[in-house]
């Protein structure tokens, strides 16, 4: 089953990866970068990393469920 567009991820502000924010595969301004909140639908038309990064059963590996209810 496909993760929903409008399904929210947090990811690096710095190159927009959430495997960044995860720590797997950190980029140069991952020491300094913040957080950013984008939709599935978004990150899908950046297109830099595969889709399990926003998948529910990676949702929760890393925050322990898959709500997605963060907040900005």
């Amino acid at each position: 089953m496909s993760t929903p567009n409008d399904a929210k991820v947090l990811v690096c502000d710095k190159c927009l990866r959430a495997c960044c924010w995860y720590g797997e595969f950190m980029c140069d301004d991952a020491v300094q970068a913040g957080l950013k909140i984008l939709t599935v639908g978004d990150l899908r038309k950046l297109d830099r990393e595969h889709e399990d990064y926003w998948s529910d059963e990676k949702m929760i590996n890393v925050y322990g469920d898959a709500s997605r209810e963060f907040r900005a």
